[in-house]
């Protein structure tokens, strides 16, 4: 396994992947055009005050993740993965998720993981060649593993 390049910047060469096989084991089948992928995780949080506190606090707890972006289609062949996609989304159909700065068999790169349901779906059909299809993931509540950040080591 090859190690990722010296000097590649977080962010430079992301790759987007799904796997109908979940679990984390199954093979991954990288998306060719995503743009402006965006990773969220926010922590739920409660403010807390009691009587005789200088000042109030607040407890977090749990991360909720999606991920957004926008996948480019040539109008007229959409090919495998368009209809992959949006088959899951149709269906409503689990897929495990690899969001990763580079390619995921490179040592040192950084992944991203989730089960999660495609639960946006927008096409917009511009007067030229590509069609975007806007997207949201939300995280599955029957998911077979916890999402998880890693670093590849081998």
């Amino acid at each position: 396994m090859p190690n990722a390049a010296d000097g590649s910047v977080l962010g430079d060469d992301c790759i987007t992947y799904y796997s109908a096989t979940l679990g984390g084991s199954g093979a991954l089948t990288e998306i060719p055009v995503i743009i402006d992928d965006t990773i969220s995780s926010e922590r739920r949080a409660v403010e807390s005050n009691c009587r005789g506190d200088s000042e109030i606090t607040e407890h977090t707890g749990k991360p909720k993740h999606s991920v957004s972006g926008t996948l480019l289609v040539k109008r007229g062949t959409p090919g495998a993965t368009y209809e992959t996609l949006r088959d899951a989304y149709v269906n409503n159909t689990i897929l495990a998720w690899a969001f990763a700065t580079g390619d995921s068999a490179d040592i040192g790169q950084h992944i991203f993981r989730m089960e999660g349901r495609l639960k946006r779906w927008e096409e917009s059909r511009p007067d030229n060649d590509t069609v975007k299809v806007s997207f949201e993931i939300a995280k599955a509540a029957d998911n077979t593993y916890a999402s998880n950040w890693a670093t590849v080591t081998a």
